[in-house]
């Protein structure tokens, strides 16, 4: 039912304030209202604008048509010049609606109709060919269908488009236990356990020369009273059922379309042209992944210097496993140039890759498809497990050149998960990062559209969070790269219970801020990292290397390996020349 209110001669007709103010509670646009800017511009209407009154029979008005009760009027003129009419007053002399632009920014034909013989409401002949959704979603990955579920959810109309098929071969099957608490208060926890998966309750890691056995971090010893495991998937399998769920909750998904161009990008004015056709919406949210749609359309994506990595990889049967209390744990395998993972994904499957820094990888005498089965065989570690596992003979590549496209949100529109910033994968952030800013993005346009939140302190607050959470992992991974706090790692217990602070942090336990308790210890094991550079806290281990046979000689502060970091330096691999 149209909101109605009692007209000239006891006509009913459209109230169209009432109109408004119903179509913001349902979260949908204004529709059918048209107010100007002080260039003379149709827009949509918001809050404090004033509708156009006409006298009967008379082609001027009273009031401001649309104009905010305090913006200047003014009338376009021949040549783009403008020129001021009045300050807004019930006396003022506004503009016809015939005066107006024939279009609103949003590509509505505008005309000009009475309702009631006394108000002019600009009603849209057609959508101009465009398709209208309230959100548009580049990318169906976990970011991208959170997202359209979250927002399905709200009652918007959600159109999800991808240029892959489903389902797909991805990388990324280890989760971190945020995921979990995501996925349980989103009501998908169910549906992931009906699925083939692994628990898992934390990850072994170790050095790839098989000298020492492999240290376990269970998330079991971490401070406080958080979620101590989490899992792992096939990503085709988990990608999948968050596609059926969106569906269900009524989102459009559109696969194998991609975009070809972008024309416009605003609040309420989004215009995309998509390999099937011109689609408009509100608002825009890219999940596209290290293609980083809008990133490039900005020009925004920058390369992060010092993690500029390739990875090899592919699933394989019959790879032996940790048992016992270590079944579903991860392995990482650390050398000089590169790390392993072996992560089981189910019953039988394991993935297994390894991370190469891009120069090193030049230097790999073997095609790119088959430096997998080159780097395992010159890894005791990795291939000691690998000895009776059957699979490819060649290997996926994917560069894994960490970057960042900042500002991560803007007027009308949103980047999630890879899309806004790619970090190395070594502690398996990327899905939990992804689904964390999915629900971050969907929630704040929900709120937006609700009028519970502006749009502009929504987008401060989102960007606030993801450079948080950046900075946080990118933290955790200069570490790891750093050979002090890997001879560290491996050693075992340390003083002061700073062990199970670290498990805090490798478990990923940043997302909604670090208690006190886990951050002084973490810097306290910061210390000992520094002080290990110089003076021997820990056992010094050779890197091994599976460019030079038998490992390479312990580094020292002099060495072409650098192992005391200049202050400007760090966050540098500490395995890359200076």
């Amino acid at each position: 039912m149209h909101p109605r209110r009692e007209g000239p001669r006891g006509r009913r007709c459209i109230d169209p304030r009432e109109w408004n103010r119903e179509r913001g509670r349902r979260g949908l646009s204004s529709f059918g209202l048209v107010r100007t800017t002080a260039r003379g511009d149709a827009r949509q209407p918001r809050d404090g604008d004033r509708l156009v009154r006409t006298r009967r029979g008379s082609g001027r008005s009273r009031g401001l048509a649309g104009v905010p009760a305090r913006a200047g009027l003014r009338r376009p003129r021949a040549g783009g010049g403008r020129k001021t009419l009045a300050r807004a007053s019930n006396r003022a002399r506004v503009p016809r609606p015939a005066s107006l632009s024939p279009r609103t920014p949003r590509g509505d034909r505008v005309r000009g109709s009475r309702v009631g013989a006394d108000l002019v409401i600009a009603a849209p002949e057609s959508v101009a060919g465009h398709e209208a959704w309230d959100v548009v979603i580049i990318g169906a990955g976990p970011s991208g269908s959170i997202a359209a579920l979250e927002l399905a959810r709200a009652g918007k109309r959600v159109l999800v488009v991808d240029k892959e098929s489903f389902p797909r071969f991805r990388i990324g099957e280890s989760m971190l236990p945020h995921a979990n608490r995501l996925l349980t208060d989103l009501g998908l926890m169910d549906r992931v356990e009906e699925l083939p998966h692994v628990v898992k309750k934390g990850l072994e890691i170790s050095f790839g020369d098989g000298r020492r056995d492999p240290v376990a971090i269970p998330f079991a010893r971490m401070l406080g009273d958080t979620i101590k495991q989490t899992f792992n998937i096939r990503r085709s399998l988990f990608d999948q059922m968050l596609v059926d769920e969106a569906t269900k909750a009524g989102a459009v998904f559109r696969f194998e379309d991609g975009i070809d161009s972008i024309e416009h990008i605003a609040r309420g004015d989004v215009r995309i042209r998509l390999s099937s056709g011109p689609v408009r919406a509100d608002w825009i949210i890219d999940a596209s992944g290290q293609a980083c749609v809008l990133g490039r359309h900005f020009k925004t994506r920058r390369l992060l210097d010092g993690y500029r990595n390739i990875s090899y990889f592919e699933h394989f049967e019959g790879v032996r496993r940790p048992d016992g209390d270590r079944t579903g744990f991860a392995t990482l395998a650390m050398c000089r140039e590169s790390w392993f993972w072996m992560i089981p994904i189910d019953d039988r499957v394991t993935s297994v890759g390894v991370v190469v820094d891009d120069e090193h990888a030049k230097r790999i005498p073997v095609p790119a498809n088959q430096r997998l089965a080159w780097c395992i065989e010159r890894c005791p570690l990795v291939a000691d497990r690998m000895r009776n596992a059957t699979g490819p003979t060649t290997n996926q590549v994917v560069g894994d050149f960490s970057y960042t496209c900042e500002p991560f949100a803007g007027d009308g529109w949103f980047m999630v998960g890879d899309a806004a910033a790619f970090i190395d994968p070594v502690w398996s952030t990327g899905v939990t990062l992804g689904i964390d800013t999915g629900v971050a993005a969907s929630r704040r346009i929900i709120e937006v559209e609700a009028g519970r939140r502006s749009a502009e302190a929504a987008m401060k607050s989102y960007g606030k969070r993801v450079t948080r959470l950046r900075a946080g992992f990118l933290g955790l991974i200069s570490n790891f790269y750093d050979h002090s706090f890997r001879e560290l790692l491996v050693s075992g217990h340390g003083p002061l219970n700073v062990d199970a602070a670290v498990v805090n942090m490798l478990a990923g336990e940043i997302f909604e801020g670090v208690p006190f308790d886990v951050r002084w210890r973490w810097e306290l094991m910061r210390w000992f990292r520094e002080i290990n550079r110089h003076r021997k806290v820990v056992e010094w281990i050779r890197p091994h290397s599976l460019l030079q046979a038998g490992g390479v000689p312990l580094p020292s502060p002099r060495s072409g390996v650098i192992r005391g970091l200049r202050r400007g330096e760090r966050g540098r691999p500490s395995w890359q020349p200076s």
